[in-house]
C-alpha cells in the first residue's frame, strides 16, 4: 500500500487515478491554526503576540503546514519572538486601521483623504494585491452587518468602525466598492506602477 497526497490530482494519469481511493481534505480554521501555533511556542517557550499568531493563521489560508512554515519565518524574523508588527511587515500587509482609513475616505467622497490615505500606506510599502484583498474583505464584513441584524464576528476588534460605515453607506454603495476592490485586485498586474 502506498499513499500519494497531492493538490493537483489532476495532473496524475488515469491510470494511477484508476487504482486510487481519493480522499478530500478540507481547510482547517484559523482559530484551529492559531491554536495550534499557540500550542507549539509555548512549548518551545517563544514569546509571541495573539495579533500576530491571528493575522499567520489567516495567511496560512487553511493549511497547518503553510502555517508552520509562515511561523518559523516569523520567529526567525522577530529574532526569537512573533509580534504582530513583525509578522505584517515579512507578510507585506498592513494594520486593519490603515484598511479602515481607506475605507472611510471612500465612504467620504472625500478624494484628498484618500490620496493622502494611499500615501501613508504606500510609506509601508505593502504587498498591493493583499491591501486590496484587505479591502474587500473590510466591505464584505460591513456588508454583513447591513444585512444580518446584530452581526458580529467573534474576532472583530473594529466593530464600531464598520457599524458607522454600514450605518453611513447604502447595502448597493457597499456592494460597489466590494466589487471595486476585486476588480482592482484583478487587474492590478496592468497597473503601469503599483505606487
Amino acid at each position: 500500500m502506498f499513499l500519494l497526497a497531492t493538490t493537483d490530482p489532476q495532473k496524475l494519469p488515469v491510470t494511477v487515478l484508476s487504482r486510487c481511493l481519493k480522499f478530500n481534505l478540507k481547510r482547517l480554521l484559523p482559530e484551529q491554526i492559531q491554536g495550534q501555533m499557540q500550542h507549539i511556542l509555548g512549548a518551545e517557550g517563544i514569546a509571541c503576540e495573539a495579533d500576530a499568531l491571528a493575522v499567520l493563521a489567516r495567511a496560512a489560508d487553511g493549511s497547518l503546514r503553510d502555517g508552520l512554515s509562515l511561523l518559523d519565518q516569523a520567529i526567525a524574523y522577530g529574532g526569537g519572538a512573533v509580534r504582530a508588527a513583525d509578522v505584517r511587515a515579512m507578510l507585506g500587509s498592513l494594520d486593519s486601521a490603515e484598511v479602515l482609513g481607506l475605507a472611510r475616505a471612500l465612504a467620504a467622497g472625500d478624494g484628498a483623504a484618500l490620496l493622502a490615505e494611499a500615501q501613508r500606506i504606500v510609506a509601508f510599502a505593502p504587498d498591493f494585491g493583499k491591501v486590496l484583498d484587505d479591502l474587500a474583505a473590510l466591505w464584505h464584513r460591513v456588508q454583513l452587518r447591513q444585512l444580518v441584524p446584530g452581526y458580529a464576528a467573534v474576532d472583530e476588534a473594529d466593530g464600531v468602525a464598520l457599524d458607522a460605515l454600514a450605518a453611513r453607506l447604502s447595502a448597493e454603495e457597499v456592494q460597489l466598492d466590494y466589487q471595486l476592490a476585486l476588480s482592482g485586485r484583478r487587474d492590478l498586474p496592468l497597473a503601469p506602477d503599483e505606487a
